[in-house]
């Protein structure tokens, strides 16, 4: 009889056992991935569920001047909160809150409501809705910053509003609201652009608020702190079970600005009386827009910054007054721009004093040699010499003429006819006395980009317009034309394409007064921690060396001559990201050093390292690297201390015998430099007032005092204010006195001499610069 096969015996057997074993070795890879692989993904999915972190608002910093003056402060608010979960299950009883909160903060009552008033605001009730769709027992914000009263009449009526609570917060105020608006600027709204960045570090955007400008803005980071946050445990609907962590928030930094606040208002009411003298003398308005800077020439501090027309950032301390906010946009007087570093003017003979820096260290003139002025310069027309129709005639601002004129005495009287000659050079003189083409623009741009003309100077404010300082190359791009002796000699007295903000040319300004050293001008005194200590002192920073007797052994260059210099290699090529030099692995900004032979004599080689200083808050994105502009034979310039002495005795000069007799004080010996610049924009074209001859002209004047140990350096600027001598210096002289004042004033003592302000001139009176 033969053997029967089972049926699970054999092969069956066998394809049965490798079926279970693959049905079992699938469920043991899948639960090996769900319990190994993916365990961190499933259980952040089910802590999302179960867990909830909520931020907390970090204490904002507040905003001093050097003095203590609150310029920036934290006031105390309420926001009226609804527990959706909370509230009645009636919905007669749940319109029955809605209307009573919105007689008490104004907010619409419903959706309905919301739509027939005509306002673009959201009601109570879409408010509620959404937040309870979201977590129903998250208290939903229905009105921010309540009247007092009605936070306390809903305090005291908390008993029939259930689910309605106040909650205190902090909104910012401004005490001193226009007078130092365009430094400390103001919060508003989270940008769309930037929610997701913020949410990131804890903002909301749905009612958190950040720095627009000023301050507020730049020191955004600084000023905030670190938010902290409540991590929960909550069931489904989002109710809180307990509270697993807490992490407490860090307040923001306050800082002690530079400022002055009681220079400020001086400075500002300065300005205010010279423009309406100015309009007032003429019975038209002549000029609506002027700047005032105050500076400590020895550190960059700055101790005044007046742009006018401003506006009042207290309009947008607790929310943005939309209708007021309009109207200074619209404006065409921009009150919004801060002038004094974003807006561009020709400089003017103020300019002077960096072309004069030039001609001495290159020698183009010995100081002592005369050259004669005869009230103007005929330049002949190169390709036709012998055509006198075709050639060009530069006046002096005194058509009389100088006579002869040196240096110092250039300077002191403003004599333009000498600065386009030893600017762009005269034929007509003897070699021996005058190098053949003058100064010439190239050397012209170097000495000018030393001074920090074309750079970004890196003062703690956003916007900061970097200038310009023209070369052949760049009308050549621009333009497509070449350049010209004429345009060299429109250079040389700051006029042409030269444009500068009012905040480059007194940093110039400050390098010469101080002995060679450019500074980078700043408005921060110190970093405070909440109990007011000193977290972080003021420290000068040097952007550029500019006396190498008094150099350091590594030399600071400004970014735009390492860029020139060192052109792909450069701090700038490197760590820009528009630059196809980009490379972020050799972008190190704080160990950067490089080489420049500082001995001018072709033949001779003195080699030096320098750095570069990159200011707080830089970002590499100013497309600052441009081929077009390497040179690895560029050479920067340096000046000498004996030559920085000449200029500052033409600005003595100037003062004492020149175009600003009027700055000359009997208590404190003053030294400066007027400027008349003549300029067409997009304002004055227009107008018809650009007419060849009879050009509009702004209005310059820096002086500082004293001139043998300077403590105070002050510019002035009036657009369209006619003549330097006539309404910039008073201006300047006005703050002046007012700073000297304010001095002795906390020192306990007098002015032993104050003569009254400085009158206005005799009208139909003209002068230099």
């Amino acid at each position: 009889m033969r053997n029967r096969i089972l049926p699970f015996q054999g092969w069956r057997l066998t394809l049965f056992q490798g079926i279970m074993f693959g049905v079992f070795l699938f469920f043991t890879i899948r639960m090996y991935e769900f319990q190994v692989v993916r365990y961190p993904e499933f259980q952040a999915a089910a802590d999302e569920n179960r867990l909830n972190e909520l931020p907390i608002a970090s204490k904002r910093g507040v905003i001093f001047d050097r003095y203590g003056q609150p310029l920036a402060i934290n006031a105390p608010a309420f926001n009226v909160t609804i527990v959706p979960a909370a509230l009645p299950d009636s919905d007669a009883e749940t319109l029955k809150i809605y209307n009573r909160l919105s007689a008490l903060v104004g907010v619409p009552p419903t959706a309905a409501i919301a739509r027939a008033s005509g306002r673009r605001v959201r009601s109570i009730e879409e408010l509620v809705i959404e937040g309870e769709g979201i977590a129903p027992f998250r208290p939903v914000v229905v009105a921010q910053d309540v009247d007092f009263h009605a936070a306390l009449q809903i305090s005291e009526e908390a008993q029939s509003l259930p689910g309605v609570a106040v909650e205190p917060v902090s909104v910012r105020e401004y005490p001193t609201g226009a007078l130092t608006a365009h430094i400390i600027g103001y919060m508003g709204p989270i940008p769309p652009e930037e929610a997701e960045k913020l949410i990131e570090e804890g903002y909301n955007p749905a009612f958190d608020r950040v720095g627009y400008d000023g301050i507020e803005l730049f020191l955004e980071g600084i000023l905030a702190g670190k938010r902290g946050s409540r991590l929960r445990e909550v069931d489904v609907a989002g109710e809180e079970i307990r509270e697993i962590q807490r992490i407490e928030p860090v307040p923001g930094q306050n800082i002690r600005l530079t400022l002055d606040v009681a220079l400020q208002a001086a400075a500002e009411q300065a300005l205010k009386n010279r423009i309406t003298l100015l309009n007032t003398s003429e019975n038209r308005i002549v000029s609506q827009q002027g700047v005032v800077i105050a500076m400590n020439p020895m550190n960059g501090q700055i101790l005044a910054m007046v742009s006018y027309p401003g506006y009042d950032n207290s309009r947008f301390a607790r929310a943005i007054d939309v209708e007021y906010y309009l109207d200074v946009l619209a404006d065409p007087l921009k009150p919004l721009v801060n002038n004094a570093i974003r807006s561009l003017y020709p400089p003017g003979s103020v300019f002077k004093v960096v072309t004069s820096a030039g001609v001495l260290q290159e020698s183009v003139i010995r100081p002592e040699s005369q050259l004669f002025d005869a009230g103007n310069l005929v330049l002949e027309n190169r390709y036709a010499p012998n055509d006198p129709a075709a050639s060009q005639t530069f006046y002096c601002w005194n058509r009389e003429g100088h006579g002869a004129v040196w240096l110092t005495r250039a300077i002191a009287q403003s004599c333009n006819v000498y600065f386009y000659q030893v600017g762009g050079g005269n034929p007509e003189i003897s070699s021996q006395v005058l190098r053949p083409g003058g100064l010439g623009i190239n050397d012209l741009f170097r000495y000018a980009t030393m001074l920090g003309i074309g750079s970004e100077l890196g003062v703690e404010l956003p916007g900061e317009n970097q200038g310009r300082m023209p070369d052949p190359n760049w009308k050549r791009i621009l333009y497509g034309q070449n350049w010209s002796t004429g345009d060299t000699y429109n250079a040389a007295l700051g006029q042409g394409y030269v444009t500068v903000t009012p905040l480059q040319l007194i940093s110039a300004i400050a390098a010469v007064v101080n002995d060679g050293t450019l500074y980078q001008p700043t408005i921060i005194e110190s970093f405070l921690d909440a109990e007011g200590d000193v977290v972080q002192p003021f420290t000068p920073y040097v952007l550029r060396d500019i006396n190498l007797t008094n150099a350091p052994d590594t030399l600071h260059i400004l970014l735009l001559e390492d860029m020139i210099m060192k052109g792909e290699d450069s701090l700038a090529c490197i760590c820009e990201p528009d630059s196809r030099f980009y490379n972020p692995l050799r972008c190190d900004p704080a160990n950067y050093r490089s080489k420049v032979d500082v001995n001018p004599d072709p033949f001779l080689t003195d080699l030096r390292d320098y750095e570069v200083h990159i200011p707080l808050n830089y970002v590499f994105n100013g497309s600052l690297c441009n081929p077009n502009r390497f040179d690895p034979n560029y050479q920067p310039a340096f000046v000498s201390p004996e030559n920085l002495q000449i200029i500052r005795e033409g600005m003595r000069g100037a003062v004492t015998v020149g175009t600003a007799e009027q700055a000359n004080l009997p208590y404190v010996s003053v030294a400066g430099k007027t400027g008349t610049a003549e300029y067409c924009d997009n304002i004055a074209w227009p107008l018809g007032l650009c007419r060849f001859g009879n050009w509009p002209a702004h209005a310059w004047f820096a002086a500082y005092a004293p001139y043998e140990n300077p403590e105070i350096l002050i510019i002035g600027f009036i657009y369209n204010g006619q003549e330097g001598s006539k309404w910039a210096l008073p201006l300047v002289v006005e703050t002046m006195e007012a700073y000297y004042r304010l001095k002795n004033e906390r020192e306990g003592r007098s002015l032993p001499s104050v003569r009254p302000t400085v009158p206005p001139p005799v009208q139909g009176a003209t002068s230099g610069g």
